[in-house]
């Protein structure tokens, strides 16, 4: 900026004077003495000097600078604490001395470029000239705000600088205001832990954004200048830190580049927290300087305060434990112990443990251990299986747990009687003669998990000497998971009057060995109920491997379940009837069951249902909403590979069969029995049964033998999508003594392939009083030996439709049977629709019709040309033996 015009002025006058005075003196003294002459010249050269430098100082005093506002924006890339931003920004003088000071207020409003989030500023500074040493010195207080997009910051800053020709230095202080830290989502837990003294301490893993607090400072000079702008250097240091973020510091070196209001800066930095990083700035100004020279050390009043703009910010991991805790809030306590060379240890720990501790065992070097008790609420875990303790935090995994080796037990593991929330885990147990491997009575909450149950002394007469496990009247949450029990007697698992809720799943239960006196309730998995209400579940377990090879009995089911089913106290174990109704939801899925009962065993079931008992006329009080058997792979089964009775007066809501595997069975595959005064619901579908010695599927409304007419049962059942190969008969389905049957079977499809025998795709009976509606509708039925479809009424009412079934290719051994028969007697009355149906073309494969008075035959005639095939007696019917009725008399229109 030019020099005033008056200072020019002084100054070209003085020069002109002083110039002037030194000639003419020059002159006058010439020519008198030489040497007053170069004196006389001096003199006037010392005075003009002094008058130059008095005439610059005065052009400087009054160089006067004045401010006006100031307006620019910039952009940031990522550093050290902050994202990529940019800024708006102004400059505002509120109060200033021309050539002396100035107070302004800067603002800026900053723009995260990575989020869109906001930020900014809002200085008030104060600078002045210290002449004497040609420096501006400054100070300032700031308010700082950033969003991060997880937490909003506040912070207040202040400063101090001193500007000069040369050299510059800058302090900034930072300290955070109200919340500095703020949790980025939820608290992390790695599933690790360690015991410290009675109490386990959880791993913890969070992530905390910190607003850092700290401090700045760095000295600068100038390194070039060139017209309206230069280049200076700065080099300075730094420390910050915050509420996760431990104390750091680093050094930063940066160049700033100005010309004609453009800036560029370069920065370099380094510390131990966010490594090196080089961040570069570029912006633009517009405004300021109103009057003066803007590249004196006064025009640097005006110029943008050198302090980090953006609030920083760490995210940082914190690592820490926290105390486990129960899901009531309360400090779970554990007594972690090593067995050594006697177990006094353990009964000790025990005695001294109190409701809520964990009894933590690992094996050592003992070599086993006697009997001993679960006590009231404690839980007796080893570490040989992973052990995951529920928390208020979450499962998370004992320490040192999953090691795979057992302690052992030789004699019995009890559930304190009446106890609750008691668990055994992970132990050996080898029974001692006359007693269980492990029993509770009463109690509340049990679990029995991950054991291994080896029975290996005979029964006694005690009847529960030589069972598995064996919990009595358990209720609430009762848990049998991933046990192993073999050669148990009579019952691997046995809950007798569990109510709440039940489950036992992904045990494994073989060789189940039949008492020396058998009571015929004996199975691997058993639960029976004469009281309460259950939910049971049975679920992904192994049962079986007991198909002996001797010609000795072993009639042990697989898995059984028994409602109100009792026996008299005559039998080695009796169970009283009900005394009202008991309840129960049922659900027995996943499960392989295998390998039961040898050639001489009848009574070794693969999956056994009773609901009351039918060899009791006065049993009664079953009632069971739901009861489903799904999923199971069921075979080599010396009985049936299903049995489903309902009996007495026994309710069933819906009793659900379907997507079983059952082969290689004695009896029937499926038997579906409802009988006495009960009330049943079958559905059974998506079965795959091959190779049954009886009916692949049978469903039955009949009586007992020793108590003729006492069938009321009024049943429904829906068989349908089912596979059924080289069986007895595919379908069989019986009606009698008044029970009362609606069914549809429909879209099965039936074949065989066996070359012995008299076997029929579907067998329906009906007699002594029974009354059937049956739909029969697109089954697929090839390589019966006999009938295709058999249907016999005898002293009954039966409304059937059968239509659009394929049922050729049957009566292989050409017998007196054909594709479809059907024939009335003793007093019957049958109504038959066939519609739609393809047999042989053949008298021996097509259709056969025959009446046996005094019984009705009525049939549906208009509709017996739809069917293909060939028919005896041949069309039209004879009305004398054959009662022709609209379409849709029969009651499937």
């Amino acid at each position: 900026m030019p020099i005033k015009k008056s200072a020019h002025t002084l100054y070209l006058t003085l020069l002109f004077l002083g110039i002037f005075t030194s000639a003419a003196t020059a002159q006058i003294t010439f020519s008198k003495d030489t040497k007053t002459v170069d004196s006389l010249q001096t003199t006037a050269q010392n005075n003009q000097a002094q008058l130059l430098a008095q005439t610059e100082e005065a052009a400087a005093t009054t160089d006067v600078i004045t401010f006006g506002p100031r307006v620019g924006a910039s952009y940031t890339t990522e550093g050290a604490g902050f994202k990529p931003y940019g800024s708006f920004e102004g400059f505002f003088p509120l109060f200033q001395n021309p050539g002396e000071n100035l107070t302004f207020i800067e603002g800026k409003m900053l723009l995260d470029t990575d989020t869109g989030a906001l930020g900014g500023n809002l200085l008030l500074g104060h600078r002045f000239l210290n002449s004497g040493k040609n420096r501006v010195i400054g100070t300032y207080l700031s308010y700082d705000t950033r969003n991060t997009g997880n937490a909003v910051f506040n912070q207040l800053g202040l400063g101090l600088e001193s500007l000069g020709e040369n050299w510059d230095f800058h302090i900034n202080g930072y300290l955070p205001l109200g919340k500095s830290s703020t949790q980025l989502g939820s608290d992390g837990y790695p599933g690790t832990s360690t015991f410290q003294g009675n109490s386990l301490q959880l791993d913890r893993v969070r992530l905390f954004q910190d607003s850092l607090s700290g401090v700045d400072a760095e000295v600068g000079t100038k390194l070039a200048s060139w017209t309206n702008g230069g280049l200076r250097g700065y080099l300075g240091t730094y420390v910050y830190g915050g509420a996760n973020t431990a104390t750091f510091v680093g050094a930063r070196s940066r160049v700033v580049g100005t010309w004609d209001g453009l800036v560029a800066g370069l920065s370099l930095q380094t510390d131990s927290q966010f490594d090196t990083r080089l961040v570069f700035n570029i912006g633009a100004s517009l405004g300021g300087i109103k009057t003066g020279r803007n590249q004196s050390v006064l025009a640097r009043m005006g110029e943008p305060v050198q302090r980090e703009s953006s609030i920083l910010v760490n995210n940082q991991i914190v690592k820490d434990s926290v105390t486990a805790k129960s899901s009531t809030g309360q400090d779970l306590v554990f007594r972690p112990i090593t067995l050594e060379a006697n177990s006094s240890v353990l009964t000790n720990t025990l005695v001294a443990a109190r409701p809520g501790d964990i009894v933590y065992v690992q094996a050592g070097t003992n070599p086993g251990i006697g009997s001993f008790t679960v006590p009231n609420g404690v839980q007796v875990l080893s570490n040989s299986p992973i052990q995951l303790i529920n928390t208020s935090l979450g499962n998370f995994q004992l320490p040192g747990s999953g090691t795979g080796v057992n302690p052992t037990v030789t004699g019995t593991i009890n559930l304190a009687s009446n106890g609750s929330n008691q668990t055994l885990s992970g132990f050996t147990i080898t029974n001692t003669a006359g007693q269980p491997g492990i029993l509770g009575q009463n109690n509340t909450n049990a679990t029995i998990f991950n054991n291994q149950v080896t029975i290996n002394a005979p029964a006694t007469s005690n009847i529960l000497a030589g069972r598995g496990i064996v919990l009595i009247g358990a209720n609430g949450l009762t848990t049998i998971n991933k046990n192993t029990v073999s050669n148990a007697i009579g019952e691997g698992i046995r809950l007798d009057n569990v109510s709440g809720t039940a489950s036992i799943t992904n045990n494994t239960v073989t060789n189940t060995i039949q008492p020396a006196t058998s009571s015929g309730l004996e199975s691997s998995i058993f639960v029976r109920n004469n009281r309460g209400d259950v939910d049971l579940t049975i679920a992904n377990n192994i049962v079986g491997d007991s198909k002996t090879t001797t010609t000795s009995t072993n009639e042990i089911d697989g898995i059984e379940f028994g409602l109100c089913r009792s026996y008299a106290t005559t039998t080695p174990d009796p169970f009283a009837q009900c005394s009202g109704t008991a309840t129960a939801r049922v659900s027995i899925v996943d499960n392989i069951v295998r390998n039961i009962g040898n050639a001489t065993t009848t009574g070794a079931d693969g999956i056994d249902i009773n609901l009351n008992n039918n060899d009791d006329t006065t049993d009664a009080g079953a009632r069971v909403s739901s009861l489903t058997i799904s999923r199971n792979q069921i075979s080599n089964i010396s009985d049936k590979g299903v049995s489903f009775g309902v009996d007495g007066d026994a309710v069933l809501g819906l009793g659900t069969v379907s997507n079983n595997q059952i082969e290689n069975v004695g009896d029937n595959g499926l038997h579906l029995r409802s009988r006495r005064n009960s009330n049943s619901n079958f559905v059974a579908t998506n079965n795959s049964i091959r190779n049954a010695g009886g009916n692949g599927i049978s469903y039955s409304l009949n009586r007992s033998d020793a108590n003729p007419n006492t069938n009321n049962a009024v049943s429904t059942a829906i068989i349908s999508n089912n596979r059924i190969a080289d069986s007895g008969n595919g379908i069989g389905i019986d009606i009698r003594d008044l029970g009362q049957a609606t069914a549809t079977v429909s879209n099965n499809t039936i074949t065989n392939s066996r070359t012995t025998g008299n076997t029929r795709g579907i067998d329906v009976q009906t007699r002594e009083n029974g009354r059937l509606n049956l739909l029969l509708d697109t089954n697929t039925i090839s390589g019966s030996r006999a009938d295709g479809i058999r249907i016999q009424s005898g002293g009954s009412v039966a409304n059937i439709s059968a239509r659009n079934n394929n049922v050729q290719g049957n009566n292989t051994a050409a017998t007196s049977g054909a594709g479809l028969t059907a024939s009335s007697a003793n007093s019957s009355n049958l109504c038959l629709q066939g519609q739609n149906n393809i047999a042989g073309a053949t008298a021996s494969t097509g259709y056969i019709f025959t009446r046996t008075a005094p019984s009705t035959f009525r049939i549906e005639s208009a509709l017996l040309t739809t069917n293909t095939g060939t028919f005896t007696p041949i069309l039209p019917l004879s009305a004398a033996n054959y009662t022709s009725v609209p379409s849709g008399t029969c009651g499937f229109p």
